[in-house]
């Protein structure tokens, strides 16, 4: 018993801890976007501010062009949606450009966004005179049940449709007795929408009595205990649903991000660099390399791997916290009094929406479909979007780079080709980047001048900055320039060692504006790309072991000639190193006979960059073989000169030196 308690209290305080994760990711997603959000409308105005609509006091005498609620354009006309409660009960219809008509009612001449302001105000003052007419009459006269309740309201809610001079007007009065309140009045550009019935005022007029009737009677249903108790158990349930699905995709996040972390450790320790001596024939044995194309085909395996990985992550994490903005915002749509905040954050769509009927859709959907012209997203959701978006085309432009390299190398499968593979897929990434984040500066700068963020002045600072930046960066486009034509020319590759002027090593990296070596000191040598001029390739394709030796004067030829063929030919049969080695050595004979010795020629093709392991090792048989066989290498051939050395000798009594022989 005590064990199944410990184990209860366990359980519990895990939840509890989980519950308070979840609260603060939450919170530290939802702040920083609500602060965002609130500046971009403060400062831009953004449509979606619509869904905090204004007080509801408003009288016609107040309506001002800063009344404002969200309009979408629709040929010549301004849509705006009208709301009760923060729910889209139907849409209003303005002319673009109308000149105002005599004939024409004052309704006519106001915009989409102040008729649709008005009739929401209307409409929920009306909500509260019912609400307190069935909390303050109905409940005094004895009647609670709210089937009850609801039949007495709708004998006391009356629409009327009628004629004032010459626009046909929808009017509500509650109660029954009191004084009617035009509602709604069918002008010119609500006849000229698009609807499925038929455009006649009077049609129309009863289309619209019959929805606010119906919409005011289903809101004051949803301020009422049964339904928000009802509501209170469905989002009871929804964030369960919400809080399981979360763990799922965590769990599934850890898995990868294992499964990661044992691809990098394979890929680095099949990328360890091991410097062996201070010259550049040590560089044969940095990276382990290149043996054969299998390695390297192994490489390229693992990065896709890899690459596809981060991939899922990415997917999975952003998938995740899109359930819980849509969560959050299907939890504020079922109750009255957080539904605008619904609105704010999911968005608003009036796709659909007609005069005699309104079927309001799903805003995110409507606004894929319509391209955006008949529904707008909320700023979260247009911030999580837009973060999405950018880190799954990177993550997935880094999987499809590393996949198309490794399907180009397995058709063509040389060594060469591997290498050249594996760089290309680092540069496609990197014009991947380049190109999403210049994509999505153009995309951000245009919004902001449609909203009208980018004033003149800002136009002007801009321009200048543009050419600064043009002036400055003249260096920076020539090493764009020489970046893609190494890589076009193939002139080298991630792997290769090469020598650029007085700099030699092994290139780490290869950008489109610089070249990065590793020397054998282990310096990191940065090189930009429009400086480099001639680049000496020593690992392209295939290199080559050019040997030279000088041998004494006094050997045999032919029996030294003899004893290097049959070293080389060792060599070239030995298991251990017959992959290494192209083709059998050739020896090209006696190329200089000088006063140091004869110079003897040989050459030996082998795999790229293995021509320094290959040349070590057949310097190290030779001279066994040398030492076996009694052949001595050349030395300089000295000459003896004798010189007598100058005397003194006395003829008749005085000193003479006799001259040198």
């Amino acid at each position: 018993m005590l064990r199944y308690v410990n184990h209860t209290k366990s359980i519990w305080v895990n939840l509890k801890t989980l519950l308070v994760r979840i609260s603060i990711g939450i919170l530290a997603f939802l702040l920083p976007a609500a602060l965002l959000a609130l500046t971009l409308n403060l400062v831009w105005e953004l449509p979606t501010v619509a869904q905090t609509l204004p007080g509801l006091s408003l009288s016609e005498d107040e309506i001002t062009s800063e009344s404002y609620v969200p309009i979408f354009t629709r040929g010549n006309l301004d849509i705006a949606p009208i709301f009760l409660d923060g729910k889209i009960i139907g849409g209003v219809s303005s002319f673009i450009e109308l000149e105002s008509n005599k004939n024409e009612s004052r309704a006519s001449s106001y915009g989409a966004a102040t008729r649709s302001h008005l009739i929401h105000s209307k409409l929920q003052k009306i909500l509260g005179n019912m609400t307190r007419y069935s909390q303050e009459v109905l409940l005094k006269q004895g009647i609670s049940q709210l089937e009850a309740q609801e039949k007495e309201l709708r004998k006391q809610l009356v629409t009327t449709i009628s004629d004032e001079k010459g626009t046909t007007v929808m009017s509500v009065t509650f109660p029954q007795n009191d004084t009617p309140e035009i509602i709604y009045s069918v002008t010119q550009a609500d006849i000229s929408r698009p609807r499925f019935g038929e455009s006649q005022p009077l049609k129309i007029a009863k289309d619209a009595a019959k929805i606010a009737e119906d919409s005011l009677i289903q809101a004051w249903k949803e301020r009422q205990s049964p339904h928000l108790r009802a509501q209170g158990q469905h989002a009871l349930f929804v964030l369960v649903a919400l809080i399981i699905s979360s763990l799922s995709l965590g769990r599934t996040q850890k898995r990868l991000a294992l499964v990661n972390i044992k691809l990098n450790n394979l890929l680095s320790n099949s990328e360890t660099v091991q410097l062996q001596d201070n010259s550049i024939s040590g560089l044969s044995k940095l990276t382990g390399r290149l043996g054969a194309i299998a390695p390297q085909l192994q490489k390229l395996s693992l990065r896709q791997r890899s690459s596809l990985n981060n991939f899922y992550r990415t997917l999975l994490f952003w998938t995740q916290w899109l359930i819980w903005l849509l969560g959050i915002g299907y939890l504020t749509s079922l109750f009255y009094w957080t539904r605008p905040a619904s609105n704010w954050i999911i968005g608003i769509t009036v796709r659909g929406i007609r005069a005699e009927t309104v079927v309001v859709g799903w805003p995110p959907a409507d606004w894929v479909l319509s391209f955006g012209r008949e529904a707008n997203l909320g700023p979260p959701m247009s911030v999580l979007l837009f973060l999405l978006m950018t880190r799954l085309m990177l993550k997935g432009g880094d999987a499809l780079s590393d996949f198309l390299a490794r399907q180009w190398s397995e058709q063509k499968p040389i060594e060469r080709n591997a290498l050249r593979a594996r760089t290309l897929a680092r540069a496609a990434k990197g014009w991947l980047r380049a190109f999403v984040y210049l994509f999505l500066g153009v995309t951000l700068a245009y919004h902001l001048h449609q909203l009208g963020a980018i004033t003149r002045v800002v136009t002007v600072f801009l321009g200048f900055l543009s050419l600064a930046l043009s002036l400055a960066s003249q260096n920076l486009l020539k090493d764009l320039i020489s970046g893609v034509l190494v890589l076009w020319e193939d002139q080298y590759a991630v792997g290769d060692v090469i020598v650029i002027g007085e700099q030699d090593g092994l290139v780490e990296k290869i950008t489109l504006r610089v070249t990065q070596l590793r020397n054998l000191d282990g310096e990191k040598i940065t090189i930009p790309n429009g400086s480099i001029g001639m680049v000496r390739n020593l690992s392209s394709e295939w290199s080559r072991v050019n040997y030279a030796i000088e041998v004494s004067y006094n050997m045999d030829v032919d029996f030294v000639l003899e004893t290097i063929e049959a070293i080389a030919q060792q060599l070239y049969r030995d298991p251990q190193w017959q992959e290494l080695i192209l083709e059998a050595p050739e020896i090209l004979g006696i190329d200089k006979i000088s006063h140091t010795g004869i110079l003897i020629r040989l050459l030996i093709k082998t795999q790229p960059l293995q021509q320094w392991s290959v040349g070590r090792e057949f310097r190290r048989r030779l001279k066994k073989a040398f030492d076996e066989q009694g052949i001595k290498i050349g030395i300089p051939q000295q000459i003896e000169m004798y010189v007598n050395e100058p005397y003194i000798k006395k003829t008749n009594g005085n000193f003479t030196i006799d001259s040198c022989s």
